[in-house]
């Protein structure tokens, strides 16, 4: 029954991201089938699974819909569309992160907003100079090159297209995407299900949810050993003796590896073994000029 669960929750996930990249196509002017929509979002997994930083997961998923039919500029319209329904949602669940594992934020902000007029405005304006310090070194490494030319197509595009797009698009988008990240945070209470001295249903969920964000921060791929050690570590749970090592393998089986080798597999038998090498050594390799 646990399995049975964890691989409903992980075709909950697809199915929910097959119809955001369709909604977001649709928004952009175009159109991609269920099947080629699926298709090409496991191209994207096991593209971000395999290069650091998730980097060639969007590369992926755009000749996914290039080869799909989809025309490029509306294949980069339909993937900026779709990040703009994305990031508020990952900054939601920074919040809800922070509110989670902070269990004293009440009497924090209680303390805060007791503080005199003066201390308030010191602080506010310091939090803004903090801020403008940030977008200041953005700025800065996005001229001298820092940052990279994938990421920053990526803003641009989404910047420049969110207020072309429908506003109940990227509403249903952002939810469709709740849908898919809780679906997959699920997976390890699901596997946990029925177990005796089971950890907590809410340290399991909410330190799943934290773990898998954080491929976006480690470099290396697939959170390359720091996921694993966060959890051997308890940060999502203490499982009973003889269990910690069986359930993090399950656990990341049904949240990365098996739509990992379900990419591979179908990247290399319908496009060739050449595109799964281009698109796999994305931030590993520097192309010669």
């Amino acid at each position: 029954m646990n399995h049975l669960l964890a691989l409903l929750l992980v075709a909950i996930d697809c199915i929910t991201r097959v119809w955001r990249i369709q909604l977001a196509t649709w928004a952009a002017g175009g159109s991609v089938s269920f099947g080629d929509a699926l298709r090409l979002n496991l191209y994207g997994e096991a593209a971000s699974t395999l290069t650091p930083n998730r980097l060639g997961g969007e590369p992926a998923r755009f000749l996914g819909l290039t080869w799909s039919g989809v025309r490029p500029v509306t294949a980069l319209v339909a993937l900026g569309v779709e990040v703009a329904a994305e990031w508020p949602v990952f900054g939601l669940i920074v919040v809800v992160l922070g509110v989670h594992y902070i269990p004293d934020w009440g009497e924090r902000a209680s303390r805060w907003l007791s503080h005199s007029l003066a201390r308030d405005l010191l602080t506010v304006e310091l939090v803004a100079l903090v801020v403008l310090l940030v977008i200041y070194g953005l700025q800065r490494l996005v001229r001298a090159g820092a940052i990279r030319h994938r990421v920053r197509r990526q803003w641009r595009v989404a910047i420049a297209h969110v207020r072309r797009a429908p506003w109940w698009a990227l509403g249903a988008g952002a939810l469709l995407t709740c849908v898919s990240l809780a679906a997959r945070a699920l997976i390890l209470p699901a596997l946990a299900w029925g177990m005796p001295d089971a950890p907590p249903f809410g340290v399991m969920f909410f330190g799943a949810l934290a773990l898998l964000q954080a491929g976006l921060l480690v470099p290396l791929p697939s959170g390359g050993g720091g996921i694993e050690v966060a959890l051997l570590s308890g940060f999502a749970g203490d499982f009973p003796p003889g269990q910690m090592v069986i359930m993090l393998l399950l656990w990341r089986f049904y949240t990365a590896i098996l739509l990992t080798i379900l990419g591979v597999y179908l990247l290399i038998r319908t496009h060739g073994a050449q595109a799964a090498k281009e698109l796999f050594t994305v931030g590993w390799l520097r192309r010669r000029r």
